[in-house]
């Protein structure tokens, strides 16, 4: 009984690693869009790649793009 509770556990982390890649690869530009909005709001700046005095609201539209 202790080789099958084993073998569960393994199975459910693997379960748990399975579902949070299924989760970043259908929502992971969401979740970006989210936390770039999360981080322009709070005043900590707005970094576009190398550029970090982009305009904020371009990339609030991209995030919209997205929504639809």
């Amino acid at each position: 009984m202790k080789t099958f509770g084993t073998i569960m556990k393994i199975v459910a982390a693997l379960a748990v690693i399975a579902g949070i890649v299924y989760v970043i690869a259908t929502y992971g530009d969401k979740i970006v869009a989210w936390a770039r909005g999360l981080w322009s709001r709070y005043g900590w700046g707005c970094c576009c790649g190398d550029d970090c005095c982009c305009d904020c609201d371009d990339v609030q539209a991209d995030a919209l793009d997205f929504e639809a």
